[in-house]
C-alpha cells in the first residue's frame, strides 16, 4: 500500500490451488493486491503450514498502525471440511444476504483482525454444491439486479446458476473440462488429438450436441473414426475442436432446455475457456459477453462485508 492509504478491510478468495488477498479501502477501491500458490490442499498436505500463519505472513504489513481488527472476509475453500474451520453450505433459494449471515468466525491468535469465512452453497433435490463461485454470483447480482436467467462460469466444474427476483433459485455443475481433459490425455481420442483447431467444425459440434442429445458417447467416437476412415486428400476435422465443441455443446443442451421465455444467459469469466463458451453460445443465437470474474468476486466480498461490518 501507499503511505497515507488507509485500509478499511482485506477481501480474499481462497481456492484449492491458490490464494488472492487484497486490501481494500472505501468505495471499495483496492489498495494492494497480493497472490499466493498456497491454496487449500497445499496447507492441508503441510503439518508446519496453517490458515492463520499463511494470511498473516501475506497481509503482516498492511495492519501496521490499525487500532482496532481489521475484518477480513473470506470465500472458497477455507469453508471446506479440509478448510480454515467448515462453514456449513446454504440452502437454495436463497438471497445474497443469507450468505453472508452464514458466515463463520475461525478463532484467531493475532489480535489484529477479525476472520469470516462465508458459505457455500447446496441443492438437495438434484444433489449439487459449490463453494467459492457463489461470492461471483452474488457480485454479479449486485451489478445486474434485474436480470432473469442462467449465469454461466465456466471451468473444470463448470456451474450454472438460476437467478431470478434477486434470489439463486437453483444450479447445475458439468464436468466439461474434467471430461475434456480425460478424454483428450487418457482414452484412445488422445491419438486424434492435436494443436489443430477449425471454429467452424467447433460449432458443427455444439449445433450437432443439440439437434441429437442422445447421440454424445456415438459422437465422441468421431473423433477417431473420422482420422481413420479419411481418404488420400481429404481433411480431416480437427479432434480438438470436435471435442470441445461436443462436450461443451452438450452442457449449453442441457441448459438451453431449462431456459424459460424472456430469460437471458450471462457468462463470467475470461480467456480461452469463456471465449469458446460465448462462441459455443453464439451458435444458439445467445449473446454473452464474459464479465471479469475477479471484480464480480470482488464485489460479491464487498457485499457480504457490508452484511458483516453491520452495515
Amino acid at each position: 500500500m501507499s503511505p497515507g492509504d488507509v485500509l478499511s478491510w482485506i477481501a480474499v478468495d481462497w481456492g484449492t490451488s491458490n490464494l488472492r488477498v487484497w486490501a481494500m479501502g472505501e468505495d471499495a477501491r483496492i489498495l494492494a493486491a497480493v497472490e499466493s500458490p498456497l491454496g487449500m490442499n497445499a496447507i492441508a498436505g503441510d503439518p508446519k503450514l496453517s490458515f492463520e500463519t499463511v494470511l498473516i505472513g501475506l497481509i503482516n504489513d498492511w495492519l501496521d498502525g490499525s487500532a482496532s481488527p481489521v475484518s477480513v472476509v473470506i470465500c472458497g475453500m477455507a469453508g471446506a471440511k479440509q478448510g480454515w474451520i467448515e462453514a456449513p453450505y446454504c440452502d437454495v433459494p436463497c438471497k445474497p444476504g443469507d450468505l453472508a449471515k452464514g458466515a463463520v468466525k475461525p478463532d484467531v491468535r493475532d489480535p489484529r483482525i477479525s476472520v469470516s469465512i462465508l458459505p457455500g452453497l447446496c441443492q438437495r433435490g438434484d444433489a449439487d454444491v459449490m463453494r467459492g463461485e457463489e461470492t461471483q454470483l452474488v457480485g454479479f447480482m449486485a451489478q445486474n439486479p434485474d436480470f432473469a436467467g442462467w449465469v454461466c462460469l465456466p471451468g473444470t466444474h463448470s456451474k450454472w446458476a438460476h437467478v431470478s427476483d434477486g434470489r439463486i433459485t437453483a444450479f447445475r455443475t458439468y464436468m466439461s473440462g474434467e471430461v475434456f481433459a480425460l478424454l483428450s490425455q487418457n482414452s484412445i481420442l488422445r491419438h486424434s488429438i492435436s494443436d489443430d483447431w477449425d471454429d467452424g467444425v467447433f460449432a458443427n459440434a455444439v449445433r450437432t450436441a443439440l439437434a441429437q442429445p442422445g447421440g454424445f458417447l456415438h459422437n465422441l467416437f468421431t473423433v477417431r473414426a473420422g482420422a481413420l476412415v479419411a481418404q488420400g486428400g481429404a481433411l480431416v476435422p480437427p479432434g480438438a475442436s470436435v471435442l470441445s465443441g461436443t462436450v461443451i455443446g452438450s452442457e449449453i443442451a442441457d441448459v438451453l432446455g431449462l431456459l424459460e421465455a424472456g430469460e437471458d444467459i450471462a457468462l463470467i469469466g475470461a480467456g480461452k475457456l469463456a471465449s469458446l463458451y460465448q462462441a459455443a453460445l453464439a451458435v444458439h443465437n445467445h449473446s454473452a459477453t464474459p464479465q471479469d470474474g475477479t471484480a464480480i468476486t470482488l464485489a460479491g466480498l464487498a457485499r457480504a462485508y457490508k452484511v458483516v461490518a453491520g452495515g
